[in-house]
């Protein structure tokens, strides 16, 4: 039974449990420790003047029936300060829960996208990027809501309650009692509903996932999609989205209003409690009106934070599902990297025994033995799925070998420490990246050091001027977003001089050609016969102009090595190679 990708995405991001996520969350709050410590003395006072100015109010009511005005003029002059302080306090209380909710979001992004680089290259195979930007950006902003705005309210709304609580307790017991008879009917229907809550405010931040996904896919494929005609199809797979994430949201809506109307028939019935049983004692004589209206006002206010608390038990399960889905993705595995022993250069060999490879059980590569020796320029060819690209992966150390050893210098290649070893290395690949900003930008991404005047020596120094000089601004030429703006000879020129500026002793061209007009291959072809002198270079491609760059070929089919010898000697023996070889020369000459 083939998996659904939701639990593919929990397979690789697990998410925790709430109560987890939450204890999480609260240390994160008070690692900000000026911040939070400013924020729960504010809290603190305004939750405190805010259960003080009724009791004021009372006693001012019965100093009026008393006629005496020096008390009330006290009572009336103290509910003022009361309430100055309290205004106050909670400008206080704003202030530090954003600062607050800010350092937690910046926090978690900034963990969430250090371990993002930091995962291995399957877990971007099976985990789709829009749905990793959606957590970063989409789930963090729920959470930004919830502290700003919401937590203040909640810790408020509990101090508020215990004081006002212990008030009403001590003006009269019995009446305080009445009041509270509501709270058990209100703690039980709370509970029952948390689960469902909580699964809809899933459901909701996954679609809006989908969402970000689909879009992030469909710009990025815009060309694609209008060669083909397809933008309606493209409409209707967004629309499809877009339905399923306004179900979602209009499901937990109605669950949010059901529950807040719920609520509200509670307190009526707390406070029709209150008011029947006060009337009676107020008629008997047992309280004076003072205390009564005080109590009502209590009441009123003791009720108020609890309904407030239940409409944002809502938003509470929302933060705190994305947070359960960001700290999911700061607990990912990381790379598998063991390695300890330092490698400044290359010295000998890259050699492989017996490796084998597979992904999700399909066979890459089987039993693979093979050298690559310094200063030697190999040329690896084959049908496409022959396993190319895979070796290359395992000697980057993108992939991990099922089994067999592979080792550089004579030491297992897991040993090595992979920021080192990777230093020695540049990789050119056939589909290269490009950042938006300049062409030197994304030259210079590869050696923050280097200046304008140095690689602009290098263009020159290997020919590579003629690929650049339609460009009306040189290297200060624009690329675009994912290098639109240029030409697929410009765009892999930039590629190899990103490689070049990074001095490297081992390079390995994956396809780098495979797309470039004839003129761009033999300007690169230059480059790179000049540049790959007294260097290892590994070459990957269907392209034979470029093999004879190499001394050695060696020719994989279906994962098995089935060849390998110089050019010339392949060329005449039959096989793999020699059918390849015969396709390329007929195609040049169509």
């Amino acid at each position: 039974m083939t998996e659904g990708y939701d639990a593919t995405e929990d397979r690789y991001l697990r998410p925790q449990r709430a109560i987890k996520t939450m204890l999480r969350m609260a240390r994160d709050v008070l690692s900000f420790r000026r911040e939070a410590s400013i924020f729960v003395i504010s809290v603190m006072v305004t939750a405190v003047t805010g259960v003080l100015y009724p009791l004021a109010l009372g006693f001012a009511i019965n100093e009026i029936l008393r006629k005496n005005t020096v008390l009330l003029l006290l009572y009336s002059f103290s509910f003022f300060m009361i309430y100055l302080v309290h205004f106050f306090s909670s400008r206080f209380m704003t202030i530090s829960s954003t600062s607050v909710a800010q350092g937690v979001i910046k926090k978690m992004r900034d963990s969430s996208f250090e371990k993002l680089q930091k995962v291995p290259l399957d877990f971007y195979s099976k985990v789709r990027t829009g749905y990793l930007i959606s957590r970063i950006s989409n789930d963090s902003e729920s959470i930004s809501d919830f502290l700003t705005y919401q937590l203040p309210q909640v810790i408020s709304g509990v101090i508020t309650i215990a004081i006002s609580a212990g008030i009403m307790f001590y003006l009269d017991l019995r009446l305080a009692a009445f009041s509270l008879a509501v709270l058990p009917v209100l703690g039980l229907f709370t509970f029952s509903l948390q689960g469902r809550v909580r699964k809809n405010y899933l459901r909701t931040r996954r679609t809006i996932a989908a969402i970000t996904g689909n879009l992030a896919e469909t710009i990025a494929a815009i060309r694609t999609v209008k060669a083909f005609n397809a933008e309606n199809e493209a409409a209707r797979r967004f629309h499809f989205l877009n339905m399923d994430n306004f179900r979602a949201n209009l499901t937990a809506s109605r669950l949010s209003s059901s529950y807040s109307s719920v609520i509200r028939v509670i307190e009526a019935l707390g406070i029709i409690l209150v008011i029947y049983e006060g009337s009676i004692s107020l008629i008997s004589g047992e309280i004076t009106l003072g205390i009564l209206v005080t109590f009502v006002t209590y009441i009123q206010q003791f009720f108020n934070p609890v309904v407030q608390l239940s409409q944002l038990y809502n938003t509470y399960q929302n933060s705190l599902v994305g947070a359960s889905r960001i700290y999911a993705i700061i607990d990912s595995n990381p790379e598998n990297d063991t390695g300890r022993e330092n490698i400044e250069h290359f010295t000998h060999s890259i050699s492989a025994k017996n490796l084998h490879v597979s992904y999700d059980g399909s066979v890459a590569l089987q039993d693979v033995t093979v050298e690559v020796r310094k200063g030697e320029r190999i040329a690896v060819v084959g049908r496409t799925g022959a396993g190319k690209t895979t070796l290359t992966n395992v000697i980057l150390k993108f992939k991990t070998p099922d089994y067999g050893e592979i080792r550089v210098d004579l030491k297992e290649l897991r040993d090595l420490d992979t920021k080192k070893y990777r230093g020695i290395i540049a990789p050119v690949l056939q589909e290269p990246f490009l950042f938006n900003g300049t062409i030197f930008e994304n030259i210079k991404y590869a050696n923050e050091g280097i200046t304008i005047e140095e690689v602009e020596r290098i263009v020159v120094q290997y020919g590579m001027g003629y690929i650049f000089s339609s460009l009306p601004n040189g290297l200060y030429s624009q690329v675009g977003e994912m290098g639109r703006n240029m030409s697929e000879g410009q765009r892999q020129a930039v590629s190899i001089l990103r490689a070049f500026v990074r001095n490297p002793e081992i390079i390995i061209m994956d396809e780098a050609t495979a797309q470039i007009d004839p003129q761009s291959e033999r300007e690169i072809m230059n480059a790179m016969k000049m540049y790959s002198e007294n260097r290892t270079l590994i070459l990957i491609s269907h392209r034979f102009s470029l093999i004879t760059l190499a001394d050695r070929v060696i020719v994989l089919d279906k994962g098995k090595v089935v060849q390998e010898g110089t050019l010339e000697e392949l060329s005449k023996q039959p096989g793999v190679f020699s059918e390849l070889y015969r396709r390329s020369i007929k195609q040049q000459r169509n």
